[in-house]
């Protein structure tokens, strides 16, 4: 089955009796090495593009027409853009045109819209495109009524995919095509529509989407964190970011670009913990391509499409233990934002939201949830070897927990010798560092002890070989990286009081077990 790409363009024709609106309708198939179009044209168009003007017997001069559909050639080589994967414009080309047989005594003002002349475009393409991004400027800034393109899109060996319309302004459309695909039903069978909708939005990562807007907010003890995904395009309405070309974001652009979006982004969306106005933070701010979909990654830094280039924004907004109420007020509005549909993940519990400008405020309350407990020190009244050391590892891990570095340290100074503290804080703090993730504290879900081997005691205590895996999570974009590290070290283990510590701590070996990304349900 031939792939399509249906061009309807809705143009303003002059103030003649036809149709004040004219219709291009277009096919395409998309091969592994070429684009082909055929455009079918209305003489219409010729009457706006062209100036061209009707005789007393209501006709259009036939030679007129001939001529116009010569110079259309390059109208529609220039008003249709077509983009690959890495921005760069397709050069394409008129192939042939299909003219109908005219009256020679010229074509009657109510066959314009009756009559059509086809015009073959091929683009040729250095390999099978995994991403083509539209855009189309037909009629230019000086139509009144801004032209339209529907757009439908099959690959080549497919069925046709529902049309999409791209307005005649700096918008685009983006369409991602699986060269696996061999084959799919022309029935339209549900199930299998909603399976294959399911199965794109597990390999684009929940982001099915590349014109959308994503935000999520999420609400935990010592902070409220909103992160939003948006179009570069879509940042620049409300404030530019100075590059060279206006095609592309080169990377040094990339980099010296977060000092304006960081001024404008923390001066927005007013938020307020526990009846105090919290001013934000700026923890990251990436340039993600069209092609980015592993979320566990940071982008590598390369020269982006500026008219697929997608912004990452976190925005930190701290708070003392656990957030009371909260209130959240969204002023990220515009006159074609009308609204921005967000997900809140209020600790274990997750909810969509949509903020209006009539409607901009988001408020929650704490159902319950306590802050951090206390790290309990491990009495000497525990006997047992094993229990002690994985106790005392799992309130190591546990202090982590903690935002503050003090607050890290007087938890660990329960389970710690005080000598210890500083050492063991550097020598545990990097192994729960996601560097892929901007260098975020993994939150430690689980200190599982494996293996544990007695190989000595002392007057007040003991040692032990342990081999133990940590389980740790890094939550962005909805998205959860899990990666599970496992460590073999001697622990030396003496009686401080009533308690049992740590005294000495020496790894012998670490490695990485798994690693992981899922999708945050709600």
């Amino acid at each position: 089955m031939r792939r399509a790409v249906a061009l309807c363009l809705l143009l303003a024709a002059p103030s003649l009796s036809a149709h004040p609106i004219s219709i291009i309708k277009s096919e395409a198939l998309v091969r592994r090495d070429r684009m082909e179009m055929k455009v079918a044209v209305m003489p219409e168009d010729f009457l706006l593009v062209y100036g061209l003007y009707a005789n007393a017997q209501s006709r259009i001069a036939t030679e007129d027409i001939a001529k116009s559909a010569e110079k259309h050639r390059k109208y529609l080589l220039d008003g249709l853009i077509v983009r690959d994967a890495d921005g760069s414009r397709l050069a394409g080309k008129v192939v042939n045109i299909e003219m109908p047989a005219l009256p020679a005594e010229g074509l009657p003002v109510t066959d314009l819209m009756a009559t059509t002349i086809v015009y073959h475009l091929e683009y040729p393409l250095a390999k099978p495109p995994t991403h083509l991004i539209f855009q189309q400027h037909f009629g230019g800034d000086s139509i009144a009524i801004p032209a339209i393109t529907e757009l439908v899109v099959t690959r080549e060996g497919l069925p046709p995919e529902p049309a999409v319309c791209i307005p005649g302004d700096e918008s685009v459309v983006t369409l991602a095509f699986d060269w696996n695909e061999t084959s799919r039903s022309v029935t339209g069978d549900y199930s299998e529509t909603k399976a294959r909708e399911e199965e794109k939005r597990k390999q684009d990562m929940g982001f099915t989407s590349y014109s959308a807007t994503y935000t999520f907010v999420y609400i935990q003890n010592e902070e409220v964190r909103v992160e939003i995904l948006m179009p570069l395009l879509t940042l620049e309405m409300w404030q530019p970011v100075a590059r060279t070309n206006a095609d592309f974001i080169e990377v040094p652009e990339q980099r010296a670009a977060r000092r304006t979006p960081e001024a404008f982004l923390t001066g927005q969306n007013e938020m307020t913990i526990d009846g105090v106005v919290v001013k934000p933070r700026l923890d990251r701010l990436d340039f993600y391509g069209i092609d980015f979909k592993d979320f566990a990654m940071r982008a590598e830094p390369r020269r982006l499409s500026a008219w697929t280039a997608r912004v990452g924004a976190i925005l930190i907004y701290s708070s003392k233990g656990a957030p009371g109420h909260v209130e959240l007020k969204w002023t990220l509005f515009n006159n074609e934002m009308l609204s921005a549909r967000a997900v809140i993940f209020a600790y274990d519990k997750g909810s969509r939201f949509t903020f209006y400008p009539r409607e901009p405020l988001f408020k929650w309350d704490n159902p319950g949830a306590p802050p951090l407990p206390a790290v309990a020190a491990i009495s000497t009244g525990e006997k047992s070897r094993e229990a002690v050391a994985e106790s005392l590892l799992r309130n190591v891990y546990r202090a982590f927990d903690y935002h503050s570095e003090s607050d890290i340290y007087d938890a660990l100074a329960r389970s710690v010798q005080g000598d210890l503290l500083a050492d063991l804080y550097l020598k545990i703090k990097p192994g729960l560092i996601m560097q892929e993730q901007g260098g975020a504290v993994a939150h430690v879900q689980e200190v599982k002890v494996v293996k544990t081997e007695e190989v000595g005691q002392s007057e007040r205590g003991f040692a032990e070989r342990v081999t133990w895996q940590v389980q740790g999570t890094v939550e962005h974009w909805g998205h959860i990286h899990t990666r599970i590290n496992e460590y073999s070290a001697d622990l030396k283990i003496e009686s401080a009081g009533a308690s049992w510590k740590i005294i000495a701590l020496n790894v012998a070996r670490q490695s990485q077990v798994k690693s992981a990304v899922i999708l945050r349900k709600l």
